[in-house]
Parts: structure tokens; sequence; C-alpha cells
């Protein structure tokens, strides 16, 4: 009789909390439960739904309290906790008192066999606050222990959402397989997402998504956001990884390889066709992605001292915040260059090598395609500059170099004066240079730079790994010694990049790495919490736990690795730039420092004066006597 006073109260205590006529109250499937329906937001744009009691402290012993969330056929169910204090007993969540979710239900009920995809317990910044089902049901239950507690409980919101489909035809028998093509779709353009999506993908599962765009044309992808499994790791040790081909199958060069969390990465494809391999390998699996794709005609015709009118004004916009003065500069001149049309060449300020105009604008945009990254070195720079270069460069003649970090322009750095700028590359197929005059003056030439779409990274030892975006492979078998270097070295490195350097030797061959210069920047451990670049050694294709990460200025040690394989990783995050570094390589052969190999003439007792004793490959001449001695020590 208790038990059921006690259900009735907390029935009683649900209707005062809940806005009335957004649920309905339910005997569950599940013995012992009790069941909140919500149904209906009616024509608001979300609904509300909190703990028994909330703000007040929610009572003990609450068995099992089911919240169900019904959408349409075509709807999905978003949940996002506002506020949460649960008190916490475990760091697991698993007794005492919690949160269980069910995502992704094949039907509108749960029982005692139904697997959780989340328990959350603890404060509200122990928990992920939005939640996703995968279909038109969601459920959560609600559980309290026996210990009384001044938690207050939750509150949160609910909205249903239109299911995000994937735009292209799915082949039959597979749960993730896409054939997009514009005869398919209908279209130029859409969106396409891993499965689920909002809600975390499944474990173990593979999809691919195939392009095909019309001839001339070429496929463009957009990843809006990434969310995979959280984590530290390099995308070639992560267990959940996007692969993208520049071609129609995975024979093809890989132009893009994510992972972890990112937001607008843009991706071109050289020819009509691209690839992307989706796995999903992980434990806890992430969000997953959204993407947009187009079937574009490529780049438009090149454009010298004739911009773009439209194209110029967005240049502008994401660049106004630099300008010091109140009215803009005027457009004044510029270039598109498309890698179509050359894949190296100059640019210069006007009227170069003679003093160019006062008050203009010109800015020169750089379009690649593929693995292609737009590297520039200037061969002359002599602008304007009245006195000593203020702070940024503000308020002179400047040039100022922009790429594309998380969809918005990014402004690598700011050159004035007469210093000639670092070796510069792009994070991604596509940069921006804008030249801003204030002055004029007889005495300064202005710039000239050189250009190039380079698919090495600026990298040129070793051989290109085609199974990475940017891996090079150093076999012993081809050459026993040489120099490596980060990408773009001596200039700064592309930022968001990850380059590996696969080194193989014979058969009891080592390698041994000396790093002669090193600037990457970050603070050690060189983690993701310090918002690090990092160089990663390892000798396995996975981490190695011996070795630690390295950033900064200080050079690590000498290397030797302790098998015929090693691999050197590098890093880079969206934040700041530094120059690398570079090393030098060389296989050598490997002997036991256990075993001392006395060469002779065969004869072991011979009574020769000295004898030739090979210790690490050190030619040592010792008198017997001391060879007896150093065989005891």
């Amino acid at each position: 009789m208790a038990t059921l006073f006690k259900k009735e109260m907390l029935m009683l205590s649900l209707l005062l909390v809940l806005p009335f006529g957004y649920f309905s109250v339910t005997s569950a499937v599940s013995a012992g439960c009790e069941c909140v329906v919500f149904d209906n937001t009616y024509s608001k744009e979300f609904g509300i739904f909190t703990s028994p009691n909330w703000p007040v402290p929610y009572e003990d012993n609450i068995d099992c309290l089911l919240y169900t969330f019904l959408g349409g056929e075509d709807e999905m169910v978003e949940i996002s906790f506002d506020e949460f204090d649960l008190q916490k007993t475990n760091l697991e969540c698993k007794f005492g008192d919690f949160v269980k979710l069910f995502l992704h239900l094949d039907e509108p009920s749960v029982n005692e066999k139904s697997t959780e995809n989340s328990v959350l317990c603890g404060k509200i910044m122990d928990i992920e606050q939005t939640h996703y089902s995968s279909g038109s049901t969601l459920i959560f239950e609600f559980h309290t222990d026996w210990r009384r507690t001044n938690s207050t409980g939750f509150s949160g919101t609910y909205r249903f959402l239109k299911v995000f489909q994937t735009d292209g035809y799915l082949i039959p028998s597979t749960k993730c397989n896409y054939e997009i093509s514009p005869e398919q779709v209908n279209k130029t353009r859409g969106k396409f997402y891993s499965p689920q999506y909002p809600s975390n993908y499944p474990r173990d599962i593979t999809c691919h998504y195939r392009f095909t765009a019309t001839p001339n044309n070429r496929v463009k992808i957009v990843f809006e956001q990434i969310r995979l499994q959280k984590g530290d790791l390099s995308c070639l040790n992560s267990p959940d990884v996007i692969l993208v081909y520049d071609g129609s199958n995975k024979s093809a060069p890989i132009i893009g390889h994510l992972c972890n969390t990112n937001t607008f990465v843009e991706l071109v494809s050289t020819g009509s066709d691209l690839f992307i391999e989706f796995h999903s390998r992980s434990h806890f699996p992430g969000q997953g992605f959204k993407a947009s794709y187009l079937f574009d005609s490529g780049p438009p015709p090149p454009r010298i001292n004739d911009i773009d009118v439209p194209y110029m004004e967005s240049i502008r916009r994401t660049t106004d915040y630099l300008t010091t003065t109140s009215e803009p500069v005027p457009l004044s001149c510029g270039q598109v260059i498309s890698s179509d049309v050359s894949k190296n060449g100059s640019f210069t300020s006007p009227n170069y090598p003679e003093p160019y105009p006062a008050d203009i604008l010109c800015v020169y945009s750089f379009m690649g395609k593929g693995k292609e990254r737009v590297q520039i070195q200037f061969v002359d720079f002599d602008l304007h500059l009245p006195h000593e270069p203020p702070r940024d460069c503000d308020g002179v003649d400047v040039v100022m170099v922009f790429i594309t970090i998380n969809g918005q322009k990014e402004r690598v750095d700011n050159f004035c004066g007469n210093k000639s700028p670092p070796q510069l590359m792009s994070n991604g197929p596509s940069m921006m240079v804008e030249f801003k005059s204030r002055h004029s003056s007889n005495d300064v030439k202005g710039f000239k730079a050189i250009f190039r779409f380079v698919t090495d990274f600026g990298v040129s030892s070793g051989a290109q790994d085609h199974a990475s975006v940017c891996g090079f492979i150093f076999d012993s078998n081809v050459r026993s010694n040489g120099t490596f270097v980060s990408p773009n070295y001596p200039g700064y490195y592309p930022r968001d990049t990850e380059c590996h350097y696969f080194f193989q030797g014979k058969s009891k061959e080592r390698v041994h790495i000396t790093f002669n210069k090193f600037n990457v920047d970050g603070i050690p451990p060189c983690s993701q919490d310090t918002a690090s670049d990092y160089v990663e050694l390892s000798n396995y294709r996975t981490v190695d736990r011996k070795i630690p990460r390295h950033c900064g200025v200080k050079k690590p040690s000498v290397i030797e690795s302790d098998a015929d394989f090693f691999r050197v990783t590098f890093k880079s995050n969206s934040k700041f730039d530094g120059t690398g570094f570079e090393a030098t390589y060389q296989f050598k052969p490997y002997i036991d420092p256990a075993t001392v190999k006395r060469i002779s003439n065969g004869n072991t007792n011979s009574t020769n004066s000295g004898k030739e004793v090979e210790v690490n490959s050190f030619l040592l001449f010792l008198v017997p006597n001391i060879v007896y001695l150093f065989f005891y020590v």
C-alpha cells in the first residue's frame, strides 16, 4: 500500500511541474516502471521536461520512471538537458541515481533486455547535454536509490526534427553505401551524413559514398561538422576515420584523412569522381558527420586586373576587420589563379619593379584541387614604411596572407617594410594574398612572388606514400642515409596538417635519426590540452608509449630504432605556426651489444700480441689479457 501511495505521489508531482497537455502517463512495458509520454509541442518550438519536484530535490527510491518521446514517422527526437544535478556515487553511474538513455529503438518501448546507449549522473559539466534518437522514439529511465540527497534533478527541452537523409541512391542490401550523381539526385548539390546522424553512429560499420559528376565537372565536398570518437591521436591511429579518395574507388590517391573533431573541411576532386569511406571501430562512437556536396564546373577562368565584383566583395567582408581607416579601400586589382591553368608562376604588385600607386587594394586568390597545396615564396619585397613597423603592420602598406580555417578566412600573418616574408603554404587547396597600399613613394618597388601548386607538401626526399595524404617512405634498399624535413621547411609549416615519415630498413638494420633544427609550436607534454603541434616518434605504426611527444624548440635526442621499422609523425593544429624541423637519417647494421665478435685469422688461441675486436661496429686493438678481462667484466 505504501509503495502504491508513493507512485501516486510521484505522478502527482510530475503533473504539478510539467506543462499541462504535453504528455500522458501510462504503464510501461517493464514491470515496476511508470511512463511519461511526450508526443507533441503544440505548435511551440520546443517542449519542457523535468524530474519530479524540480527544482526541489527529488525523492529517493524512484525505482523506474520512463520518459518516452514519440515523434512522427519521418521525425527524430532531440532532447537537451539545461539543468542537471544527480547524486554521483560511482564513476560509471551504474548504481545510485542515474538517467539511462535509449536512443536507437526500433519500437516505442524498452524492457530488461534493451541496451542503453549512455548513462548519466553528476553535474551538468559531467554530461553530454544534447542527445538525438536515430528513429522516431527516444526513451530515458530515471532511477534513484535509497540515499537521501539535496540534488535537484534535471530540466530540459525536447524537439521533434525532420530526419537527416542522405541525398543519394542507397545501394540495396547495404546499410550506408550510396551512389550520388546529378542524374540520380536530379540536382547539382545536396547533403550526406554518417549513419543515424545526429545521433551516435553504430560501432563496427563501414560506409561508402561514391560521387560521379558529369564529364568536365568535378566534385566539391565540405564537411560542415565532424565529431568522431574524441581523442588526441593522429588520424593514422584513430579507430574512427573518414578517407577521401580522388577517384572512383580506393585505388585512387587519398586527398583527405579526417578524424577526431573538425569543422568546414573543404576538398575538391581533380576529375569527375570522388570516393569516401567512413570507418567506425571505436568503443565509444561519436555523433558522426554532416557534409554537403556540389557538382561544379571548376573555378572561373583567370581574371587579371578585372576581378569578379561579388567574389571580391565576399573577400572584403572577411578582411575588413583588419582595415584601420573608416572608409574601405576601393577594389583595384588582382588575379584569380587556378591550378587548371598553371601549376607555377609569379605575381607582383602593380607596376613592379616601378613604384606602386597609393590607396589600392589587390587580391590574389589561388585555387587548387585534390591534395594540392599552394606554396608562395617572395623573391623581392620592398614596401613603403615611413617609420618602424607597428604591431601587425597596422596603418602602413601591407601584404596579408589568408587561409580557410573552420569555414572562415584566417590570417596567417601581415608583412610590411623590406624584410622578405618566410616561405608560406596553404592548409588546403586554396589561399589568398591581399596587398593594401596607403602611401606612394618613388623609392619602393613593391613585391614579386613565385607560386607553386604542389602535392608533395614541399618535402622532396623519400618516396610519396599513396596510402597517405602526406606520407613519405624511406627504404634502405633505395638509399641508406639522407635528410627529411617538415612540410614547407624552412618556411612556416601549414596548419591543420598531418604528415608521416616511414623508415624501412633491411633485416637486422636500425635507423638512426638526428634532428638538426627544431621549432614546433607547443608546450610539453604536447597534448590537445595545451593546443600543441607535435612530433610523434614510434617503433610501430601505432603509438609507442615509451617515447614522449616533442614540441617547442628543444631538439629530441638522437634516436635509434628498436627494429628495422620506425615512424615519425608531424601534426599541426589550426592555431599557430612554426618553421618545423630538419633531420637526418642513417640505416646501420645492428650489432647486439651483448655480443663481441673477435675478428682474427680463425685461431682463437693465437698468442699474437694484439687482436682485432669489433664492439658496436668500433674496432679496438687489445692485448690478450685485456680481452679476457673485458669478457669477465
